[in-house]
């Protein structure tokens, strides 16, 4: 650690590679299953990392950082900067996050999430069905 000469407080060096580091982590948060690691995980004092205040402040820097359009382009997990948000101004979803149940409850919603999202963009087949019936049809007439 070296020390600053404005403030005296004690300071790291930032890691070369802090950019993929804080990345990693952010998109890290989309998975329920992390969040529930993170949320069992204790500070020295007992308390869940996501209610620990200087763990809440790293939270709120990460948000700031990575919702900036410079950042954001980067993030392939979305749902990962929604749960974020919800780690920072919702500290019961925080508490909840510690049960095993609302850790899979949560991971359904994501995938309910998902799947709609995936035929909303995509449809759901049936549409490729009927151009698939439609193309076969004529040519069953031209045969008779």
């Amino acid at each position: 650690p070296k020390s600053t000469m404005a403030t005296g407080l004690k300071t790291e060096e930032l890691p070369k590679d802090r950019f993929a580091l804080e990345l990693e982590f952010v998109q890290s948060l989309a998975s329920p299953a992390y969040l529930h690691f993170i949320a069992t995980t204790t500070t020295s004092e007992g308390q869940s990392l996501l209610l620990d205040s200087r763990f809440k402040a790293f939270l709120r820097y990460l948000h700031e950082t990575w919702t900036h359009p410079d950042y954001v382009r980067f993030i392939i997990y979305p749902s990962s900067l929604h749960f974020l948000e919800l780690l920072i101004n919702n500290d019961s979803f925080c508490r909840e996050l510690g049960q095993v149940p609302f850790r899979n409850f949560a991971h359904q919603q994501q995938y309910y999430s998902w799947q709609r999202r995936f035929s909303e963009l995509y449809g759901t087949g049936e549409v490729a069905k009927v151009e698939v019936a439609n193309i076969e049809q004529p040519n069953a007439v031209a045969q008779e």
